[in-house]
């Protein structure tokens, strides 16, 4: 039986069955350059808050929200990143290719806050 035939809700099943996937691969896992990670944006709040990459890795915002938009941004130095409006349930991606230490930042609430740490 497949977990995702568990009442598992979609996002979280989709989520596990990626975990499940790099548990079960285990070092040939290690072979591929990069690597996709799922933020969930919801209750005005990243999850997770902080992440550590490596260049090359996707991040994939998913607003997990039911009525609230949300509207993830970065301003660095080196390149910016806007998602604009996310409404419920879409999502945005952003492949990370500099170095260094980034903030991801929700334009409609401001205290949404998700750090991102790319070796």
């Amino acid at each position: 039986m497949s977990i995702c035939n568990l009442r598992v809700p979609l996002l979280r099943c989709g989520a596990l069955a990626l975990v499940v996937g790099v548990v079960v691969l285990g070092p040939a896992q290690a072979g591929l350059s990069s690597a996709i990670r799922i933020v969930l944006q919801k209750g005005r709040h990243y999850d997770p808050t902080d992440l550590f990459l490596h260049r090359g890795d996707t991040v994939t915002l998913v607003n997990g929200d039911d009525n609230a938009v949300h509207h993830a941004f970065i301003e660095a130095d080196r390149f910016a990143f806007d998602a604009g409006d996310q409404e419920p349930g879409k999502q945005a991606t952003l492949t990370l290719k500099e170095p260094g230490d980034f903030i991801i930042q929700c334009g409609i609430h401001p205290k949404m806050k998700l750090t991102l740490h790319v070796e």
